[in-house]
Parts: structure tokens; sequence; C-alpha cells
């Protein structure tokens, strides 16, 4: 009884402990231009989540009826596992507002094919709901391949540029995309993607939970891009993810047996940007940095209201959506440290860049006014109204070529 004990239990904890990939590579697309980088972003891919302990499934090249297939496979694979990791590089586009992988035979004519030629992103995260933990990365943010074909549209079925923000998963769930909500990566010219290129400096680091390695990805992909592509990543993780081991320091990548994961504590990694302000930023498709990535919201020398999360308006930027991120404030100093994040450009706006957010922490602050000015030129100057409100005002760059430059508009506190 003893022997049958410890021998279940054994193959329990083996069995929690399985780590699984899908790594799926398309690009030799049949009815649209084909993609240079894909397969060699796989296979790479591929080869450094094998040399870290997954047990890998690499396709590449595969039609709609063979994605369905492995998905449904990797499903079975993926029950019970500790952690279920899907990495797809290729073309994906949104429709209405829901995310879709290109197989290489998919013809699109219009919105009501996608049903039927393409794979949706729900699906595919359908299929790893059985694993404990679930990372999906997506470099498939490349211009939609088939915009001529689908000028004929249903009008209630949109077709949006890049991929679209996943407002919603389940617990334990990381989706993480090469760039921001809306906006278009690189293929690149080198022998991978840019976002391909950084993940895999960064895959075989021990010690590297997952949210803190899509950090140092996104920052090498902004070097890498002057700024062009930022990418973007939603997590409902409960608990810390190595995809390379936690190292000397840190603990075991493979736990024992699966105990129900408790949430962090709001002492360690508390996000200083409220969930209610998150969930406004991911609905209007602006980027915010990680809560790795932040301090606490701290007010040296007494608390300020100008701390907090502002938003509710289109300001600055040409009338992209926005929010302001006053992160602290120095009186003694008189500076502010805040961030400017700007979503996906609007038909109307000078300024078409992608979405994104910048940092400027020595902010100036002048009788209870922030002013800082982007290296665009475009200036901003926020002062508060009340407790709940602030004041904006954008004065744009010649460049704009607006007859009336100085914009004004109020935000409301989110956070």
């Amino acid at each position: 009884m003893l022997l049958l004990f410890t021998i279940c239990a054994a193959t329990s904890v083996a069995f929690a402990q399985r780590r699984v990939a899908l790594v799926v590579g398309n690009g030799s697309y049949q009815s649209v231009p084909a993609l240079t980088n894909p397969v060699e972003d796989a296979t790479a891919v591929a080869r450094s989540l094998r040399s870290v302990g997954f047990s890998v499934e690499l396709i590449t090249n595969t039609s709609r009826a063979g994605l369905q297939g492995r998905l449904q496979r990797f499903g079975q694979l993926a029950d019970g596992a500790e952690l279920a990791l899907l990495y797809y590089a290729g073309h994906g586009i949104q429709v209405a507002g829901e995310n879709y992988l290109i197989p290489i035979d998919a013809r699109l004519r219009d919105a009501r094919d996608v049903d039927f030629e393409l794979v949706g992103l729900p699906a595919a995260l359908r299929a790893m709901e059985g694993a404990r933990s679930r990372v999906v990365i997506l470099d498939a943010c490349r211009d939609n391949p088939f915009a001529v074909q689908m000028r004929g549209l249903s009008g209630t079925r949109s077709v949006g540029a890049g991929l679209a923000a996943v407002a919603n998963v389940d617990l334990g769930t990381l989706v993480a995309f090469s760039t921001s909500p809306g906006t278009v990566a690189a293929d690149g010219g080198g022998r991978n993607s840019p976002f391909a290129a950084a993940l895999l400096e960064q895959l075989r680091t021990p010690g590297l939970e997952v949210r803190q390695l899509m950090t140092r990805v996104r920052q090498r992909v902004v070097q890498m891009t002057g700024g062009r592509q930022v990418p973007w990543d939603n997590s409902s993780l409960l608990s810390d993810i190595f995809l390379a081991g936690a190292g000397t320091a840190g603990i075991a990548s493979l736990p024992g047996p699966a105990l129900a994961a408790e949430p962090p504590s709001a002492s360690s990694e508390a996000d200083p940007i409220s969930a209610a302000a998150r969930a406004e930023a991911m609905a209007r498709g602006i980027p915010l940095p990680g809560a790795a990535e932040l301090p606490d919201m701290v007010t040296r020398g007494g608390r300020s209201p100008l701390v907090g999360v502002w938003g509710d308006g289109r300001w600055g930027n040409g009338g992209r959506d926005a929010l302001l991120v006053v992160l602290s404030v120095d009186e003694s100093a008189g500076t502010a440290d805040v961030i400017n994040a700007f979503g996906p450009p609007t038909p109307t706006a000078w300024n078409q860049g992608p979405a994104g957010w910048f940092r400027i922490r020595n902010a100036a602050l002048r009788n209870g006014e922030i002013n800082f000015q982007q290296r665009n030129g475009q200036q901003f100057r926020f002062r508060l109204e009340n407790a709940d409100t602030l004041r904006a005002v954008t004065i744009l760059p010649p460049q704009a070529n607006r007859a009336n430059p100085e914009v004004g508009t109020r935000l409301h506190r989110l956070s």
C-alpha cells in the first residue's frame, strides 16, 4: 500500500511538473506576400525552449486544418501540465475586436470568410485551459495582408490594424504581443524579427521571471526600432513563472504537487496603477508599463493630490486617447515623475506614430503645475482644478501645421 502511494505520488508530481510548448511559424503564404522570418523565428524559439526543459512541438507553414489539429493535440498535452506556452510567428489580424491567426492557405474576400479561413485566438486559449499556468506569445501584428481583398466588408465587422488588446483572460494567463494593440510590428531585415531577436536574447536567462523577461524584451525592441515598436503584454498570472529556471537565488522552477495559487500580497509586487485604470487603458489600446517597472506612487514631503492616474479624454498627440500617470511629486526639488501613455493614432492625428508610453522622471513642477516637452516638440501643462480634475493644455509643434496649436481639455482621476 505504501509502495503504491509512493508511485502514485511520484507520478502526480511528474505530471504537475510538465512544461509543454507549441511553437508555430507561418511564412509561406499562398495568396498573399510571404514573410521571411517566421520560420526562422519559430525554429530558434523552439530550440531555446527545449534547452530549458520544455517538451516542444514545432510546426511551420501550416494550413488551417493542420493548425486546428495541432491545437487540439496541444490541448490534450496541456491538461494537468505546470505550464503551457504557445508561440506564434506569422500573419495575424483583428476583426470586430477579436484576434485571428492566419494559416498559410487562408483566402479572404470579406469579413464573412474569417470564421471559415482563420483560427481565432480564443480557440487557442481554450485549448490551453487545462494547464496550471499559460503563456501566449504572438509575433503576429504585421500589417493586414488581406486589406485590398477585404475593402467591401460587412458593416458589422470592422478590420483594424495590428492585433486588438485582450481585455479578459483566465486567471493564470499571460498574453504577450510583439507590439502595442492596434499597431504593426516589423518582420525585420535580419535573420529574426526585432521581437524574436530580443526574446531569444532573454529566453535562456535563469532567474528571470516571465514578466521581467517581457520588460527586458520591450526595452530591447524599443531600442532596436527607435521607439517605433513597443511590445505589450496582459497578465493575470497568480504565481512567478521562470522559463529558464529560478536560478540559485530563487525557488525551484518546477515545484512539487500543484497547490492552489495564492494572489501576490499587496506589500510585494503591488501595482501602483489600479486595476480599473489598467482596464480603461486596455479598452482604449493604450499601453502601460508593467507593475515590475514602476515604483510605488509616493510624494516626498507630503502627499500631493497630483499623484495618480488621469484620463477620460483625447489630449495632446493630435487627438489620440491618452493617460497621464503621476508617479511621484518632489515639492522641494520642483520635479514630478510622470508617464505619458498614448493609444493608436486616429485618422485626424497629426502624429501617426504607433501607440506607446514614455517616462519623464524630472518633469518641471512650478506653482502646482506640471510641465514637460516631448522630443517632437509637443509641450504639455497640467494644473489641478479640484481633487478629481486636471486641466490639460497641449501646445503642438510647428510641424503639426495647425491653425490653433494650443489644445485644452480636462482629465479625470482614474486612480
